[in-house]
């Protein structure tokens, strides 16, 4: 059989080195029809970059035989990575690499075409019939919210339910029984769910402590350090023995805060998301949380600090239909992904309470901001990935301003922070909120946190990751680096 696929492999090589060889021949359109001319090199375009970038993006539109060999790529993959016995039982090796990067709205949507987010064409005050907008029954004063949009996908609505009570017992766990599917990676799909599955690795995890410890050193005991790690879908719904021994996030969890320094105030996210697992707190198609997965770790957040959370029901909410994540895009090759397609999530947003003003910043320098919204209630159709819808995305650094009377914030985080952000606006006047990917490496620009800090006044500090974050030994140098400190 080996050396069937060894044959089959040598021949497609061929067939490709061929297919390749003859396009560098040729012009025309692409499979979609648009013109695809080959670029113009000039000096210029090879030193900015551009024509590297537009040559690649040629060669990969006008590729002969481009669909047809998709298609056959998809078939090979479903070949050699269907489970054993079940079609919608789909393992990977490797990772989606979804975290390495940022993905921003706000950067996007400013390159393109140069203009503020804030100058999006504004909906009608008429609710339109493919949105749903919840108006709480408070009498707090609050502007009316803009109109959210979306295609209706008629799946029910979730109702949160109130924190359980020591007479109460959390739900049970209705995990998926596929002890024949043998782990492989870090990737899982079962029926209509994607999971990300995060392996232990403990030298990195210390790693990640003594970083969360050498930030609050750096910041000085003026500044609280808070750390907030929290669990993911995987951890929840995969098959059990998917999220036992090495791949526990629990324990992963547990082992990280026994690492940090004791002045530093650690949130039990957790158990918050464990006592909610049979609402909707993580998406299907996507490796993030909903909101109310983020609203839930708020509140854990908050008796951690010594807030008071606002009760969900203060919350105006929106949302948006047939959402298809990042997990969807990371599998689409593979045949078990056309459930996630035809099962999309849908996005439910709460707005903040208070009246805010956010920018977006390339760069610590906090100079030419974009305006941002803290959720955007009017994302344009062609704006696939609606996680987006928070803060913007990912950016460099996104200063949200408050009309409350509290201390600043600085969060450290990658994309699970986005959903999270909108609620700390109820109880800080300022959250600066820095994407630690997007600074001291190569073509990035410089921050120095410590002195950041100092010059915005920051109160506390908040470090928020998910497991795979926290065994990543990329992140964590980056992380490090903001305060001129490496755990290696």
């Amino acid at each position: 059989m080996k050396k069937i696929y060894r044959a089959m492999a040598g021949i497609i090589l061929a067939l490709l080195l061929a297919i390749g060889l003859a396009s560098l021949f040729t012009t025309g359109v692409g499979s979609d029809g648009a013109d695809t001319s080959k670029p113009q090199f000039s000096m210029q375009a090879l030193l900015d970059g551009t024509f590297i970038s537009k040559l690649e993006t040629w060669y990969t539109n006008t590729f002969p035989m481009r669909d047809t060999l998709l298609k056959a790529n998809r078939w090979l993959n479903g070949f050699y990575h269907s489970s054993a016995g079940d079609d919608n039982i789909l393992v990977l090796d490797g990772n989606t690499g979804a975290e390495q990067g940022g993905e921003s709205l706000a950067r996007q949507e400013y390159e393109k075409t140069g203009q503020t987010l804030e100058n999006e064409p504004q909906p009608s005050q008429e609710t339109s019939g493919d949105a749903e907008i919840t108006n709480p029954e408070t009498g707090a004063e609050t502007a009316a919210p803009e109109t959210a949009t979306g295609e209706t996908s008629g799946e029910a609505h979730t109702e949160p339910t109130p924190e359980p009570t020591e007479e109460d017992s959390v739900p049970e766990l209705d995990n998926p029984d596929i002890s024949e599917a043998q782990y492989a990676g870090n990737v899982v799909i079962v029926g209509d769910r994607a999971m990300e599955i995060p392996t232990a690795t403990n030298s990195v995890i210390e790693s990640y402590a003594k970083t969360v410890n050498a930030l609050a050193d750096a910041l000085g005991s003026d500044v609280r350090t808070i750390s907030l790690v929290t669990p993911n879908g995987g951890e929840f719904y995969s098959p059990e023995s998917m999220h036992q021994g090495l791949n526990s996030q629990k324990d992963m969890i547990d082992y990280c805060y026994g690492k940090m320094g004791k002045d530093i105030l650690t949130v039990d996210a957790y158990s918050k998301l464990r006592a909610h697992t049979d609402e909707y707190i993580f998406f299907r198609t996507d490796h993030h949380w909903t909101q109310l997965g983020a609203y839930y770790a708020y509140t854990a957040f908050c008796e951690a600090a010594g807030f008071e959370a606002v009760p969900l029901d203060r919350f105006e909410t929106g949302r948006y239909d047939r959402f298809v994540g990042s997990m969807y895009t990371f599998t689409a090759n593979y045949p078990q992904s056309q459930t996630l397609l035809d099962n999309p999530d849908y996005l439910e947003y709460y707005l903040p309470i208070a009246t805010t003003h956010a920018k977006y910043y390339a760069d610590g320098n906090l100079q030419n901001g974009v305006p941002v919204s803290v959720v955007y209630q009017h994302l344009d159709a062609s704006v696939s990935n609606k996680y987006q819808c928070f803060i913007g995305g990912d950016t460099p650094v996104c200063v949200i301003e408050t009309d409350v009377e509290g201390p600043v914030c600085l969060m450290l985080k990658e994309s699970y922070g986005n959903a999270f952000a909108p609620f700390l606006t109820s109880h800080y006047s300022k959250i600066i909120v820095v994407d630690p990917r997007e600074f001291n490496r190569d073509g990035k620009p410089s921050l120095d946190l410590t002195q950041f800090a100092k010059e915005q006044g920051v109160d506390d500090l908040l470090v928020i990751n998910y497991p795979y974050m926290i065994n990543n030994s990329y992140y964590i140098a980056w992380l490090g680096r903001l305060v001129g400190y490496s755990a290696s």
